[in-house]
């Protein structure tokens, strides 16, 4: 078996996974710092499933709607947890953006890029 590298997606995402769990665990706790935390190495590990996945078309498409889902969640945290209502708005324009980024990335697509790796089932079928 071949031994990951620490910055190797199959590293990254399972580590990302568990900071996000941890993010919303804790913001459910209403621990804020450690949630805060949470959310700075949710943020970081989505930024470096981008930059890993940067070069391979439906897959770079499945990590930007989901770092917007990842930044919509990090601004809901610290508006509620810190007290910072206007930061909800902010949080609602980044979830509009991934919505029209998921939107596009599932759009049945007659290119090679094909459609969102993770969400093919939703595809309508039947064209």
């Amino acid at each position: 078996m071949k031994r990951a590298s620490m910055y190797s997606k199959r590293v990254v995402d399972p580590v990302n996974s568990v900071a996000w769990f941890a993010m919303d665990g804790l913001w459910l706790a209403q621990l804020a710092w450690p949630a805060y935390l949470a959310t700075g190495l949710t943020l970081a590990t989505g930024a470096l499933l981008l930059l890993l996945d940067r070069r391979r078309g439906p897959r770079l498409d499945d990590d930007l709607a989901l770092n917007a889902w990842m930044w919509m969640n990090a601004l809901w945290v610290v508006s509620d947890l810190g007290g910072v209502p206007t930061l909800r708005y902010a949080a609602l324009a980044v979830g509009g953006l991934g919505a029209v980024l998921l939107a596009i990335a599932v759009w049945p697509s007659r290119g090679p890029r094909g459609t969102l790796h993770r969400f093919r089932k939703l595809r309508v079928s039947g064209r």
